[in-house]
């Protein structure tokens, strides 16, 4: 008389016992990381500027689909727009959303607590005050550097379409005193973020190739090319959303204002610049 065979309830050997709560342990997360990921992800884009912020931002990403859909909805491209649902979407939306950069459609704006972005050209007057034997002169931004009180940092002529833009929405947050780092600090983050990313990838190769850990041959290689792949392609998409920009960055003349500083008051300024917005927005 054959008997039933029990079910065995022990688990093989040949598993991993941590496998079932690293699986579980991974599946909580996923929600979390895509909450927190895709509002970070976004800020972090409205706010770079340079090769730094791009290698940054693939370093150990968080929102890495809210990076892909980021540049997409800026490159414009009408087709793979409509794949990620955004074909009729404007493209001062993406700006607002995802650049640092203001134009004659999105703006900038003081509401009495905080510097907002918002859709519209504002009514915001810059002025640039210079002291002179003559007293205390007013210019406008254009004027400022046409009459070679202000000077490009990279030591460039303006275009004429440059120099009419300077009319247009300037970008407050960026001119907000210590709203970005130095870029000394910057890479050095970067320089953290690739010794942890060098870390992970560098730690699963010594299990498996120093302490013969059981897995399976392919898994290691393609762990690393899918990393640089990553890695590489995140940089590319994130140098994509932040070369859509153009920054100027002016500095007063040291030939026509050797004294000159307009970041902070000091006892005896040459020149200072101010910004003036009449608060008329929905």
């Amino acid at each position: 008389m054959s008997r039933p065979i029990s079910p065995n309830t022990t688990s093989s050997h040949s598993s991993f016992v941590g496998q079932e709560f690293s699986n579980n342990l991974l599946s909580d997360l996923a929600p979390l990381l895509t909450l927190f990921g895709e509002q970070v992800t976004k800020q972090f884009l409205s706010m770079s500027m340079g090769w730094a912020d791009n290698i940054l931002l693939s370093l150990g990403p968080l929102g890495i689909m809210t990076i892909l859909v980021s540049t997409i909805r800026v490159s414009g491209v009408k087709r793979l727009k409509t794949i990620v649902g955004r074909a009729r979407e404007s493209k001062a939306t993406a700006e607002a959303e995802l650049l640092s950069s203001t134009s004659h459609e999105v703006c900038e704006m003081w509401d009495d607590q905080q510097v907002v972005r918002t859709f519209g050209s504002p009514k915001t007057l810059q002025i640039v005050i210079t002291h002179e034997k003559s007293g205390l002169i007013a210019r406008n931004l254009k004027d400022a550097y046409l009459d070679g009180y202000l000077v490009d940092t990279r030591g460039r002529k303006l275009s004429s379409d440059e120099l009419e833009e300077l009319g247009e929405a300037p970008n407050l947050t960026l001119n907000a005193p210590g709203s970005t780092v130095s870029n000394v600090e910057l890479w050095a983050w970067v320089l953290v973020g690739t010794v942890a990313q060098l870390s992970a990838v560098v730690f699963p190769g010594v299990m498996q190739y120093r302490w013969g850990w059981r897995v399976a041959s392919y898994g290691y290689p393609c762990y690393l090319l899918g990393t640089v792949t990553l890695i590489a392609g995140l940089t590319l998409c994130s140098r994509t959303i932040e070369g859509s920009t153009t920054e100027l960055n002016f500095v007063p003349n040291p030939e026509r204002s050797p004294n000159a500083n307009y970041h902070a008051p000091t006892t005896n300024p040459q020149i200072r610049v101010s910004r003036l917005n009449k608060k008329d927005y929905r």
